[in-house]
């Protein structure tokens, strides 16, 4: 169901040998653990991602709105300013609360 596809690669050969021997030992004990997990059909499927976006959308530092469009509030991992699920939810209350703070006054 992946559209791209997915493609056939020895990962041993690709990985640190130290990563894939430890990545070996893992799956056995998970395949032990999880019965019928690990078979000769299973596949692994390898995703690079980034822990935290890599741009930051500007806004400003008081109101935490985008400098150039109004109403516009920037918050949270993809908008550059959080890096986990913590943090965004931080940062999502900040935003929110400084959305509260101009309703108020308007």
């Amino acid at each position: 169901s992946y559209q791209p596809g997915i493609k056939s690669a020895p990962l041993h050969e690709l990985l640190p040998k130290a990563i894939g021997q430890r990545l070996q030992e893992g799956f056995k004990v998970f395949g032990q653990k999880m019965k019928g997990y690990l078979t000769n059909e299973a596949l692994i499927v390898g995703v690079e991602s980034r822990t935290s976006s890599p741009i930051r959308i500007p806004r400003g530092r008081e109101s935490m709105q985008h400098p150039q469009i109004k109403g516009l509030y920037p918050c949270g991992e993809g908008a550059g300013y959080a890096g986990g699920i913590v943090s965004a939810a931080i940062d999502g209350e900040k935003c929110v609360e400084a959305f509260f703070g101009v309703l108020s006054i308007e």
